[in-house]
């Protein structure tokens, strides 16, 4: 009975000591992202210095590069093989991260953001620069139009020279409102069948086009006369939406005679849906131990095999 109570103290006591070891590693980086910004920024007001020193901020966050873990057979420190390179383990908590610290400090107009690097955990997490940002909502579908033409340029137009699709696939475009002889895709839901198309040709009518806007991507070429154009629709007056119709090498003087005038822009009815748009947020990427980059769930099967 001695000898277990004494066991029983000694687990107590260790935990005790392991508990009070137990370090808050986000509130010491808060700390320190503070003093930081307090120490390097010049022109706040001191209701806007007191918010920074008085208020709990936001993080955000971003994954630079996953820690991974080698598991070992207990008793055993012999090769291990894997069956599946996207079973390899990580170690999530172990993480390098770029994280951000964030305040938004009265009548400021922006916000104050704290950039440093660290674990997941933010151990071992060390500002090297704080910047006053103002964060609009981001349009992805400019992006993803630019995405989807670069890479239909690079697969499509193989007569450009290096220079030039190297251009394309680096360098942003111009966007152009235009108004080139390219009719837009028909909607999938709006397709007829074979005799809906007799008698629609028959009677002479056409889809109606009346919603769609032409946008174009615009990259120049290597003659300075001529660009590379890609041309497509969309019917939210912007790249939200936005389909690929047709690329074509152009004289520049033909696409500056297709341009829509000012007055032609702003009639144009805009809308940006809300699912394209891009806010900035307090982030936790979190990841399973057999979660990789690239897929969106653990992949199913696969094993360690142990010699």
């Amino acid at each position: 009975m001695k000898r277990f109570l004494l066991s029983l103290i000694a687990i107590m006591a260790a935990l005790a000591v392991l508990t009070g070891c137990r370090t808050d590693y986000t509130k010491n980086a808060v700390e320190r992202a503070r003093t930081y910004a307090l120490n390097n920024l010049k022109g706040l007001t001191d209701n806007q210095r007191n918010f920074i020193r008085y208020t709990q901020p936001e993080i955000y966050e971003n994954i630079i590069y996953p820690r991974y873990v080698i598991p070992l057979d207990a008793g055993n420190s012999g090769h291990i093989e894997i069956d599946d390179v996207r079973r390899f383990p990580v170690s999530p908590q172990h993480d390098l991260m770029h994280s951000c610290v964030v305040w938004t400090p009265p009548d400021l107009g922006a916000r104050v953001v704290v950039a440093g690097e660290g674990e997941r955990s933010m151990m071992c997490w060390e500002p090297y620069r704080v910047i006053v940002k103002r964060y609009d909502p981001g349009d992805t579908g400019l992006k993803g139009a630019t995405s989807v033409a670069s890479m239909f340029v690079r697969n499509n137009m193989p007569y450009l020279t290096t220079a030039e699709l190297n251009r394309v696939r680096f360098d942003k475009p111009e966007t152009v409102y235009t108004r080139l002889p390219v009719d837009p895709e028909e909607p999938e839901t709006e397709k007829m069948t074979s005799w809906e198309e007799y008698l629609s040709e028959k009677e002479g009518k056409k889809p109606d086009t009346s919603s769609y806007t032409q946008l174009s991507l615009m990259w120049p070429a290597d003659d300075p006369l001529q660009c590379i154009v890609v041309t497509g629709f969309s019917k939210s007056g912007t790249f939200a939406g936005w389909k690929l119709r047709t690329a074509e090498l152009m004289e520049v003087s033909k696409l500056d005679g297709a341009r829509l005038t000012r007055e032609e822009i702003d009639a144009i009815p805009k809308t940006i849906p809300a699912k394209s748009l891009v806010f900035p947020a307090r982030t936790d990427p979190t990841r399973n131990e057999f979660d990789r980059p690239g897929y969106e769930k653990s992949p199913e099967g696969g094993s360690f095999v142990y010699h």
